[in-house]
């Protein structure tokens, strides 16, 4: 039996350390809020009505998520403080989605500064469905009504509310199509009427190992109105993540780029402008592990600066613009 290689064991420490850390200090921050909204009890519908009875919510307090109803959870936060929601990608099972938000809550404020977050768990109905291109397939599909029912949510925070959106894999995919939403767009027929969002005043987004078409943030195509809503873009780059490798699978009629692998295409000037671009190859190589991209280098402390508004676009950015790469 080969032995692994010594870097391998080197470099799967710092992800050990990560994991154990996270578990370790499973405490809220004083002045930070951790709150979980799920849509899994009311499957992937889309009627306001059924998303208002049964929507799940709670908050994190003393090692213990206590149930609380939405509407309290959601009006409750401070629009004054940024709003940070995390958006699991496929075949996550509800406990996991909890434990791995916990995660990413964790590393998030330890790549930050003092300042209070409010993070907010989205958990969507992703569990692992038999047949892994089946399961692609079916769970790319459920992302049009879970993008709906984020935008249902994120149209319930308070007024004047500034929401970072953390997307990864297909999390990505479900924030690019809220935001698509929320800025009038429809998909495939799926509008959001009447957005009065909207509360939400300002919106920045990071999407890791987005698992989406690249073409699709353009205008006139599938996400095209995304960027209307998204003031930043920070998106990491790939091309060695399996996931991104395959995700032409995903489809049976054409034969897509993932955003995750080389960034957005057909941008016009103006929205190139506000797209930021992360190559995380060297660090992550070929995995589709979250933990692999949590570590990679700078990334989460770039996360940090867009999703809480903390780099306020005054300084000029680390990341290259999309413009500015070609």
């Amino acid at each position: 039996m080969r032995r692994p290689r010594l870097t391998n064991l080197l470099l799967a420490v710092p992800l050990l350390a990560l994991v154990a850390a996270a578990d370790a200090a499973d405490c809220v921050r004083p002045g930070d809020r951790l709150v979980l909204v799920s849509t899994r009890p009311v499957g992937c519908t889309t009627d306001a009505e059924r998303l208002a009875e049964g929507v799940f919510a709670a908050e994190r307090a003393e090692g213990r998520w206590v149930a609380t109803p939405l509407g309290e959870a959601l009006g409750s936060l401070d629009p004054a403080q940024p709003i940070v929601f995390y958006v699991h990608g496929n075949q996550i099972e509800t406990a996991a989605a909890r434990r791995r938000g916990r995660h990413v809550y964790q590393r998030l404020i330890r790549c930050g500064d003092d300042r209070p977050v409010q993070f907010v768990i989205f958990s969507w109905c992703s569990g692992k469905v038999p047949g892994l291109v089946k399961d692609y397939r079916v769970k790319a599909a459920r992302t049009r009504p879970v993008a709906w029912q984020l935008a249902w949510v994120l149209d319930r925070l308070p007024s004047g509310s500034r929401v970072g959106l953390l997307g990864y894999s297909y999390g990505a995919r479900v924030s690019s199509g809220a935001s698509h939403l929320l800025a009038g767009g429809s998909l495939s027929g799926l509008a959001y009427p009447g957005c009065s969002a909207c509360g939400v005043s300002s919106m920045r987004a990071v999407f890791l190992a987005g698992a989406y078409d690249a073409c699709w943030n353009a205008t006139r195509s599938y996400h095209g109105r995304a960027l209307d809503k998204i003031d930043t873009l920070l998106v990491t780059l790939n091309p060695r993540d399996p996931a991104m490798r395959y995700f032409r699978f995903v489809s049976k009629h054409s034969n897509p780029t993932a955003l995750g692998s080389f960034g957005p295409r057909g941008l016009n000037a103006e929205q190139a402008a506000r797209v930021r671009l992360m190559p995380v190859a060297s660090a992550v190589g070929k995995s589709h592990d979250l933990y692999d991209y949590l570590g990679a280098p700078g990334l989460m402390s770039s996360a940090w600066r867009r999703l809480t508004f903390a780099d306020g676009e005054t300084a000029a950015p680390r990341e290259p613009t999309l413009a500015s790469a070609g």
